[in-house]
């Protein structure tokens, strides 16, 4: 059997927002409770270290915080992708939390709302910056469109100097996203990821530098890594079954508690959360998580005490 590392967990097809890529405000479905238990059990007997719940919006299940403290009890490193807009709920999950990924489109307001649906941009900012006093590592993921593809680095210098957080992206791939509403062209989707690989030490960003490469790599039709999505990560959906990704829900692995093993050959996709964990790099893995639990919460203090101090403290130096 191999070892899988990452799951993605959907644990509801359900959100409160009303996205222009995303129809998961359509469904109002949950992970069952009665599957819980079990399938934490098979996620630990199968070889997952890290779980990342996400939805729709997993804060609008209500036993996302049993979930979680289950999750620890189990000694997962555990993550949550969520729109940053249910801080009530967030604040009892931050004691569990060893990640967090908090959506944010855009630094102008009126942008971030109009894509979200409901202006929840202030809301978002506060949530982030109390995440990131609670949690080991904070980021914020910005999913590319025709509107702020040409605003990266407006973007990543809204988030390093104002949030005091690394910014990531995501790559907005048809499989994983609903574009009834809205439409980005691989010309746009290529200006975003080629800025980032270009001006990678210029701001600080969250996902890895050879990820941003080989998602210019991609849309230009040249070789990249091979996807390992079933193999080092896996999705399971609300239902509770286990697939190897997005773009392959026909195939279920978790028939029995030993998970059939997937040999993936797909290049059908970018999607990031099957892509960059796919690279197999963990010098520069270490180096990144490294680098963002230091901006975090390091550089963060520094700035503050600096500031107290009429500027007289000065951070370390540290390699950026």
């Amino acid at each position: 059997m191999k070892s899988f590392k990452t799951m993605i967990w959907n644990i509801d097809f359900f959100c409160n927002l009303r996205c222009k890529s995303c129809n998961a405000w359509q469904g109002k479905i949950f992970f069952p409770d009665e599957l819980v238990d079990r399938h934490i059990e098979e996620m630990k007997k199968n070889g997952v270290k890290i779980v990342s719940l996400t939805g729709g919006e997993p804060t609008l299940n209500r036993s996302i915080e049993s979930i979680i403290k289950k999750l620890k009890e189990h000694h997962f490193f555990t993550h949550i992708a969520t729109n940053g807009t249910n801080p009530y709920v967030l604040r009892r999950l931050f004691p569990y939390l060893d990640a967090a990924t908090i959506s944010l489109d855009s630094n102008i307001p009126e942008e971030h709302n109009e894509y979200r649906g409901l202006k929840i941009f202030d809301t978002v900012v506060k949530t982030i910056k109390e995440a990131k006093q609670k949690v080991k590592i904070v980021t914020s993921n910005a999913l590319v469109t025709n509107f702020n593809y040409n605003k990266i680095g407006e973007m990543a210098e809204f988030n390093n100097n104002e949030l005091g957080i690394p910014m990531t992206m995501c790559f907005p791939d048809q499989s994983a996203y609903y574009f009834q509403d809205f439409q980005v062209s691989q010309d746009m989707i290529r200006t975003a990821f080629n800025y980032a690989y270009e001006n990678y030490n210029r701001h600080v960003f969250g996902n890895l530098k050879t990820y941003y490469k080989e998602a210019v790599d991609y849309i230009d039709g040249r070789s990249v890594t091979r996807c390992k999505a079933g193999e080092n990560v896996l999705y399971t959906d609300y239902r509770g079954k286990v697939h190897p990704c997005f773009t392959r829900m026909e195939v279920v692995m978790n028939k029995g508690p030993v998970w059939e093993s997937y040999d993936n050959h797909c290049s059908e996709c970018f999607d990031e959360c099957f892509r960059e964990p796919s690279l197999e790099r963990p010098i520069e893995e270490a180096a990144l998580l490294s680098k963002i639990w230091w901006y975090n919460h390091v550089k963060t203090r520094f700035r503050r005490d600096s500031a107290r101090d009429g500027g007289r403290i000065q951070p370390p130096l540290v390699a950026e």
